[in-house]
């Protein structure tokens, strides 16, 4: 039986999703409003709003590409986040692995926190964003995220996204990011790992994810295992119409989740209990610089973080409450 936030009041539960859901609307709204009025109005709207907005972002700019724009007082205070995180009754595991701490206390260390499941709409990572401090505390300024491009095109959330750590999930910026000392957190399932996601079962699309173990064996970073335990179950899903819509994600990136929250919103996730375990950091042998890792080097580290992901998750959910289930690496 998952365990869920029981504790919250029926006042409790309305206050956040009139929160919930009011942002996003606002968003939303303000983003087909200016879509509307581009097509009304292209030349006005263009020239005064968008031009001015894309030409400072995308070219005069682009902190994406760099070390980004983080706003620590805004991941940690920004009202929204502080309701999602009592709503969720989110909470990083203590204690942590020895091994991590002690790791983390060393000059110049940085690491690849590979976070899993993503779920269907990955409603922890902003929260969580805020909290990192509790696993990495003196190497939390160096901290940033990897994310989908799409993210930086849309106005309001390509801030928060920069805000909360966000940059460019591209190979180039997050080898440039490993190279200037920072520490990356990814989310390798992504988009197929979110279009897959079931309610009430634990599924992470890992088989033929090893860019970010390939990044780890390239740069002599290790890598941290991380689970949300929760997460899959922040919506109900459906299965309808999952032909056109894997194959979407496949060909055109494009993630369309059939899923309702709480009272049957798409915004706002079910109260669950959420909680983030963190596992030992993995260190792999440092590959030819110029070739990258053998085929087999990589299949190896695969297989380690694979075995290492589901020992954690086995370690963790009788605890939480997940005994029933198995992660299921597809």
């Amino acid at each position: 039986m998952v365990l869920t936030t029981t504790d919250l009041t029926f006042p409790s539960k309305l206050h956040a999703y009139l929160v919930f859901n009011g942002f996003f609307l606002f968003l939303i709204g303000l983003n087909v409003t200016l879509l509307l009025a581009f097509l009304r109005y292209p030349f006005q709207v263009g020239a005064y709003i968008l031009l001015p907005y894309y030409t400072y972002c995308k070219v005069l700019t682009r902190p994406e590409t760099k070390q980004g724009t983080r706003w620590q007082y805004f991941s940690k205070n920004f009202y929204l986040f502080t309701i999602l995180r009592f709503y969720l009754g989110l909470t990083i595991h203590q204690p942590l692995p020895k091994r991590l701490v002690e790791a983390e206390q060393t000059k110049d260390a940085q690491f690849i926190i590979a976070v899993f499941p993503h779920g269907t709409a990955s409603d922890y990572r902003v929260a969580m964003d805020g909290m990192l401090d509790q696993v990495f505390p003196n190497t939390y300024d160096n901290v940033r995220t990897l994310g989908a491009s799409v993210l930086l095109l849309i106005p309001i959330v390509r801030e928060i996204f920069l805000w909360t750590s966000g940059i460019d999930a591209s190979r180039s910026v997050a080898e440039e990011a490993l190279e200037n000392g920072y520490s990356l957190v990814v989310l390798p399932g992504g988009e197929a790992e979110q279009i897959r996601t079931i309610c009430s079962r634990e599924r992470v699309y890992l088989k033929n994810r090893k860019g970010f173990l390939k990044l780890a064996l390239r740069k002599g970073v290790p890598v941290v295992p991380m689970y949300v335990f929760g997460a899959s179950d922040f919506y109900r899903t459906s299965n309808a119409l999952m032909g056109p819509r894997l194959w979407l994600v496949k060909n055109l990136g494009i993630c369309i989740p059939f899923a309702v929250g709480l009272w049957g919103s798409i915004l706002c996730p079910r109260p669950v209990k959420t909680t983030i375990v963190v596992g030992e950091p993995l260190s792999f042998p440092i590959s030819d610089a110029k070739k990258g890792p053998t085929a087999e080097e990589l299949d190896k580290a695969h297989q380690q973080f694979c075995t290492a992901l589901v020992g954690l998750f086995d370690e963790h959910k009788r605890r939480l409450g997940y005994g029933e289930r198995t992660l299921e690496l597809l």
